[in-house]
């Protein structure tokens, strides 16, 4: 194995390796060496994986404990973010410092205690007290999450709050008097006669809209957000089944693209993180929850599986969106 192999790559510093570690080490290998597009080190990615073998292998030939990457991950944070216990608590018993500021302020301690690891942090010496609202407050993002768990459609799903139905249609360049709802049971075969792309548009009973299209469609095309935003709103879509990444558009713009499993950083929206993104193991939600849950609370729009099935929506051709 090369030594670019070596520096820190995914997948080199883990258990079943341990034999060529161990060698690799005794000949001289530094156990802080840095990636540099990244300037992780070893110990972050023995975290990551849960490699506590590697750990203190790694640790004992002279590793920091708490080395910070180039976002200002510690290895410990990389073991809460990975959901990785023992890594966790090899780290901690090696002295890692669970309430330093890693990422926009927060600790690993601090983000650890909003996932399933929290009772390995609440009693250190040092743990900050969390307000009942923003408990609170996660408790209920977190309930909402969960009422997604059995979200096993193929639909691309795009909500669009601060915007009526009809102005949606309006906006995609029809009447709402030219596409009056359809019957649950009849919009396939509508879709199948009237030819062309169309959008199902409808309004569920929370409140916003839902622009939705069958399994096997193109996702929501950009031309499409911004037309439904500019003049005011804001859309975010996804497939939530499939996908991992939601696009979000404000007033005619697309300002952003997050993904379920990119690390966060500092200029990361409050919903990113209520919603456990960049959390790659340590909640136990799965990405749709997350992504259904993400655009909940971008634009307050609701849905249950059973509205997407039962309700009358309207089709709006959108051939002329690019």
């Amino acid at each position: 194995m090369s030594d670019d192999g070596w520096s820190g790559d995914v997948g080199v510093w883990r258990d079943t390796n341990l034999e060529e570690i161990r060698a690799r080490l005794a000949s001289g290998f530094d156990p802080g060496r840095r990636l540099f597009w990244l300037r992780s080190t070893p110990l972050h990615q023995a975290a990551q994986e849960g490699a506590t073998q590697v750990i203190e292998l790694l640790l004992a030939a002279g590793a920091e404990v708490d080395p910070a990457d180039r976002y200002g991950a510690t290895p410990l944070w990389e073991a809460v973010r990975h959901g990785q216990e023992d890594a966790v608590r090899t780290l901690l018993d090696a002295g890692a410092d669970p309430w330093r500021p890693c990422i926009a302020g927060r600790s690993p301690g601090v983000q650890a205690l909003f996932t399933e690891l929290a009772d390995m942090f609440a009693d250190l010496p040092g743990a900050p007290r969390i307000g009942h609202r923003l408990r609170d407050l996660q408790e209920t993002v977190d309930e909402m999450m969960f009422s997604y768990e059995d979200y096993a459609e193929g639909f691309c799903l795009a909500f669009v709050g601060g915007v009526s139905e009809e102005e949606v249609v309006r906006r995609l360049g029809s009447s709402p008097g030219l596409c009056p709802p359809v019957a649950a049971g009849a919009l396939r075969e509508t879709e199948l006669t009237r030819g062309g792309e169309v959008l199902r548009v409808a309004c569920p009973p929370g409140g916003g809209v839902v622009l939705a299209q069958p399994e096997g469609s193109l996702p929501v095309r950009d031309g499409v957000a911004r037309m439904v935003t500019t003049g005011g709103g804001v859309l975010a879509g996804a497939f939530p089944d499939c996908g991992s990444s939601v696009d979000i558009w404000r007033d005619g713009f697309n300002v952003g693209r997050p993904s379920v499993y990119d690390q966060l950083s500092d200029d990361s929206p409050l919903e990113l993180w209520m919603c456990h993104f960049g959390d790659c193991g340590a909640h136990p939600s799965t990405s749709a929850e997350r992504i259904l849950a993400l655009m909940t609370l971008l634009t307050g729009v609701y849905v249950t599986e059973e509205w997407l099935w039962s309700a009358p929506m309207r089709l709006v051709p959108v051939a002329s969106a690019t």
